[in-house]
This record gives structure tokens, sequence and C-alpha cells, in this order.
């Protein structure tokens, strides 16, 4: 059992002392081996009871049992890194493989369909998420489609209160709490748009708005030692999604005459 990949599936149900326990764990794993659960308790503030609620919550029978899943995790990783190099291409091939397990296929299909059927599509993110969001448009555009990125958190409730039933409103948010994003797709969602969401938790405020949900892994489960890019989970989305909308020959003969543009300038 991979049990930093537990703690990010439950991380949204944490009470908030058990999202102080999960923080610790993944920002500091190594200090866990050699410690108990009275040290750990006080470390982070919380109790003994606590620390093994949480331990049973992501699928253990106690602390030992969670430490013990750390350890063969952490000795594991550490058997395969070779370098600096080679932690960047574990880091990377590590956030694909899980990224893949939480990516549904179908979902992907059903956000292609919608992209191609809606009349105007605008990406809401801010912060990284913002340059993610970019990235989308600047795809979308270049197959022709009438997309808009809006960063700007003013102009996000702007936006989204003119929305319309023809529209789709995507937002970006991997902790899903981004409350500038989780407002805007509110509104959008009154209005009638249809809405979507790239996200890394199931159960955060954003999925109450989204009619399509799409999920990522969370770079910040990895640890902030390994902390590279927290938007490669996303970026892979949007390749996988690009991938599909360019398989409509329409849509890459569109986003090849834009290429051809670029390249006669």
């Amino acid at each position: 059992m991979d049990i930093i990949f537990e703690i990010q599936q439950k991380y949204a149900n944490f009470s908030d002392k058990e999202k102080a326990i999960a923080d610790y764990i993944v920002s500091q794993p190594d200090s866990i081996k050699n410690i108990n659960i009275t040290e750990l308790a006080k470390l982070i503030g919380t109790s003994s009871a606590t620390i093994t609620r949480f331990s049973k919550k992501i699928g253990c029978e106690n602390f030992v049992e969670m430490k013990m899943q750390l350890n063969s995790l952490i000795s594991e990783t550490e058997s395969q890194n070779t370098g600096i190099f080679s932690n960047v291409y574990q880091h990377y091939q590590e956030v694909i493989e899980k990224t893949n397990t939480l990516t549904e296929k179908e979902m992907i299909f059903n956000i292609v369909q919608s992209i191609k059927q809606a009349q105007k599509i605008y990406i809401y993110g801010v912060g990284s998420s913002g340059l993610s969001a970019s990235e989308m448009m600047q795809r979308l555009l270049r197959m022709g489609f009438n997309v808009h990125c809006i960063s700007d958190p003013h102009m996000m409730i702007i936006n989204s209160s003119i929305t319309s039933p023809q529209d789709l409103v995507i937002g970006l948010s991997l902790s899903g709490e981004t409350k500038e994003v989780v407002d805007a797709l509110r509104i959008a969602k009154k209005n009638g748009a249809q809405t979507a969401c790239i996200t890394s938790f199931d159960t955060s405020p954003i999925i109450h708005y989204s009619d399509l949900i799409l999920k990522v892994y969370n770079t910040r489960f990895l640890g902030q030692k390994k902390f590279i890019n927290s938007q490669f989970s996303t970026m892979y989305l949007l390749d996988l999604i690009s991938i599909v909308l360019l398989d409509d020959q329409v849509l890459n003969e569109k986003m090849q005459i834009t290429i051809d543009a670029i390249l006669n300038t």
C-alpha cells in the first residue's frame, strides 16, 4: 500500500488535527522512522488517540503499522535514487503514474465533448493554476475554439455572472478550495452554464459546483524535498485532453493552420 497516496485520497475529509498529522508526515517522512506515538503527538500538538484514529482512516491497524508502511515506502524510494537527475526522473514518473490512477478515461472524453459543443469556454485559475489555465487557453485557441482564460479574482466573478447555458466554465484548483475559483463556478452553475474542474480531491468544495470532475495527483504528497513543479500533473492531463481533441480531423487541420501562420510570419 502506498501510504502517501492513501493520505491524498482522504485528505479533504480529515479534521484540522488530522490534516496537521498528514502535513507533518508528508513534509518530514524521515523523522517518523525513529519516533514513537507520544513524541509525534507532542511535536504536532495533538493526542496519541488522534494519531491512532488517523492511522485507521488511511487503512492501517495502528500507528506502528502506519510507520512500517511509511518506512517501507521511504526505503523503496531511496533504493531507486542514484543522484539528482534520477530524482527528477522519478518525481515525474511518479506524478504520471499516480495521475493515471486517478484519471477516468470516460471523464476525459466527456470534457472533450463539452469543449466541442460549447459556444464559449471560460477557464479560471489563480497563481500557478492560472498559468496552467493560460496554457489550456492557448491550446484551445489554436484549435479554433472561442476560449478565454481569467486569473483575476474580480474578473472571474464578473465573467461568471454573465455566463449562459451555452457556455462551458472550467475551474483549475489542485486544492479544490481556492475561494475565487469556487465562487465563480458556483455563480456560473447557477446561471445554467456547464461546469468542470481539475482538482486533486474528490470531496473538496469545488466538486459541489462541477458537472465534470477531472482528478490529478497533487505533488505536495511527494514531500517538500522533491518539489519541482506543482502543475506537472495538470499539464499531463491537458496533454491527454489535447491529444483526444486533435484526433478530430477538423481540429487537427485548424491547429496546423495556426502552426503554419506562426512559421510564416
